[in-house]
């Protein structure tokens, strides 16, 4: 019985040592074990994330990878990729293929016009109704109803420029309170300010990829609370190309919307300053110093139907023009801005023309903002020759300045 045994241990164990040396023959049975996937640190170089498209969604955006304000996004090669996202070569993507414009509505006569207060005290603005203004950006979030006024509560980024998931979280925080607080006195949240120029970034670089995260955490975080909020992206200032703390405002505004900004923005804003020019002069025609006139809005809303975005608004969250401060004997200069002085009356003029163009033009402008309305006497703002003061529709005692009784002439 045991030699038995012995005998049926012994043929197993020489089939299994056959069996063996079968498969040992086949190299292809085994698979050969994966190398380790690492980051490449032997270029110095960093290479640029570019998302193409309008493709990503507002999730998608959240997801996606920051770099710091100032330094260049790198591709870290392990790190998962969310599926809507495409990494693009180290150059922005080219501009897609132009969608229809969409047939958009006329505008209702008293829909376009809107301006920016500083004291949005009730009493304070009650004067505005008059002159034909419908909508008024605050800077501050309201605490009681401003009607019958619509509100666009700017909100700044703060400290989330700095782009470190802290701050960021922080950010999303007060975004969140003010919409759940204030919510019911907001119609609208415009997120950000003139994106384009360093001042916004803490005097770092701006950084398109770092404010579509931005837009998106604040749409995310807004629409949680009030789905009939709209938000609109931060007005683009005009620079008409790279300058000393400034980005091209049509390159930022591409880099913006490669990076997926057009999913997370109910309007599209931009601000139209008239610099030295009449609301009608045509940005291309080499009359106006590198293009910067009212009419530049055109051609960033021929950059929203590239984009596909023709079904969205533009929102001119600032525009306006610059007075001369001698019409009221002061001497003021700025070495940046006095080449776009005009007189008081011009002023007048330049603002009551604009208005009628983008009614009669832009059906695709929704609201545009005129600034200011009192930034003159605004405590916060105690220095005589102070550039906003030089923009607004009163003087520094509150006296209405010629803007005022022509707006009220077509209001």
């Amino acid at each position: 019985m045991h030699r038995n045994r012995h005998t049926s241990l012994l043929l197993v164990l020489c089939v299994t040592l056959i069996t063996l040396a079968a498969c040992g023959s086949d190299e292809s049975a085994t698979p050969t074990p994966p190398a380790p996937t690492t980051a490449n640190t032997s270029n110095p170089t960093p290479q640029v994330t570019v998302f193409a498209g309008s493709v990503l969604t507002p999730t998608a955006v959240l997801n996606s990878p920051i770099s710091p304000v100032g330094a260049t996004p790198v591709v870290t090669g392990a790190a998962p990729v969310p599926a809507p996202i495409q990494a693009a070569p180290a150059t922005l993507a080219p501009s897609p293929t132009p969608q229809p414009t969409p047939t958009l509505p006329p505008h209702p006569p008293e829909a376009i016009r809107g301006i920016n207060v500083a004291d949005s005290d009730p009493g304070n603005i009650a004067p505005l109704k008059d002159l034909g203004f419908t909508w008024v950006q605050t800077f501050l979030p309201p605490t009681v109803s401003l009607e019958p006024f619509k509100v666009l509560y700017r909100a700044t980024l703060g400290d989330a420029v700095s782009g470190t998931q802290e701050d960021i979280d922080q950010f999303a925080a007060v975004i969140e309170g003010v919409a759940k607080q204030n919510g019911q006195f907001i119609d609208a949240y415009s997120i950000g300010n003139e994106v384009n120029l360093s001042r916004e970034w803490a005097g770092q670089q701006p950084n398109p990829v770092l404010y579509a995260k931005l837009l998106a955490v604040a749409y995310a975080r807004i629409k949680t609370y009030d789905p009939t909020a709209i938000v609109v992206s931060a007005g683009i200032a005009p620079t008409g190309g790279d300058g000393p703390g400034s980005m091209d405002d049509i390159a930022y505004a591409k880099a913006m919307l490669d990076a997926g900004a057009g999913n997370a923005m109910d309007a599209y804003g931009f601000h139209p300053y008239g610099f030295a020019y009449a609301p009608q002069q045509d940005p291309s025609d080499g009359q106006a110093r590198n293009g910067l006139t009212f009419r530049r809005a055109e051609l960033h809303r021929q950059l929203m139907e590239q984009y596909g975005m023709g079904d969205k608004k533009m929102w001119a969250t600032e525009f306006g023009w610059l007075i001369e401060p001698a019409e009221e004997n002061m001497t003021c200069s700025w070495p940046d801005l006095d080449w776009q002085k005009v007189s008081r009356e011009q002023q007048a003029q330049y603002v009551v023309q604009a208005f009628d163009y983008a009614k009669l033009n832009w059906p695709w402008m929704e609201h545009m903002f005129l600034w200011n309305y009192d930034f003159s006497r605004s405590p916060l703002y105690p220095e005589a020759c102070e550039q906003m003061k030089w923009f607004s529709m009163l003087d520094e005692q509150g006296n209405p300045r010629p803007l005022v009784h022509a707006l009220r002439k077509v209001s």
